[in-house]
């Protein structure tokens, strides 16, 4: 359990430095999103998608819901900012819903790490690693000011998730759900912001990306884990 709240506090900490780590036109930039994307996609096929469906089989069929309103809520408030504002305001109303939304998204994420942890040690890992990729290339845009201590309170948010899972049961049907939604966002954030676009991305760092975290797990249930 210990180790869930180490690994929030690195994404908290990770979320703090790395801010403006990359340049928008980055080569370096592109070549690790299209790393991550790698990785992303295969945690999500071969570790996630099965561990949900796992608990819909155990639990109920109706956990995949989750799965469907995390990722759907994301693109909804996407299509909501882009439609309904432009200019300085699309930028203001971008900066200020991508904020509220990531932090409670990291606090989430922050919950639940203590929790699989407590159980699975090396699905809680697995879970930590693309979500800290993710934070690395920012591709849930969400800041709002330069001040530390906003940045700080920011960036904690993960941690404080950590922090309120010593006070909070939700119960294995509850943070199945929580899983789904993270899920769901995480499978839309891959899909919409991180997979390199047209001519865009450098598909050898993707399949790498794939590749590697793709033999690691295989090794992983070779071992029995």
């Amino acid at each position: 359990m210990v180790l869930g709240y180490v690994l929030a506090l690195i994404l908290s900490v990770v979320d703090f430095f790395t801010e403006g780590l990359f340049s928008k036109g980055s080569l370096s930039k592109m070549k690790f999103i299209s790393f991550a994307a790698g990785v992303s996609i295969a945690y999500i096929f071969l570790v996630l998608l099965p561990e949900i469906y796992s608990g819909a089989i155990t639990i109920n069929r109706l956990i995949f819901l989750a799965v469907l309103f995390g990722f759907a809520i994301f693109h909804i408030i996407e299509k909501y900012i882009r439609q309904n504002f432009t200019g300085q305001a699309l930028r203001k109303e971008h900066r200020f819903v991508h904020s509220a939304t990531s932090f409670i998204y990291f606090l989430i994420v922050g919950f639940l790490l203590v929790k699989v942890t407590g159980t699975n040690i090396l699905n809680g890992t697995l879970l930590f690693i693309p979500i800290m990729l993710h934070i690395v290339i920012d591709s849930l845009p969400r800041r709002a000011t330069k001040k530390h201590h906003l940045r700080a309170l920011h960036a904690s948010s993960a941690f404080l998730g950590a922090v309120s899972a010593t006070f909070i049961e939700v119960g294995n049907t509850g943070n199945m759900i929580l899983l789904g939604i993270v899920g769901g966002a995480l499978l839309y954030t891959v899909i919409r912001e991180s997979l390199p676009k047209d001519r865009e991305g450098k598909p050898l760092y993707f399949i790498t990306g794939l590749l590697l975290f793709t033999v690691i797990i295989l090794l992983l249930w070779n071992m029995g884990y």
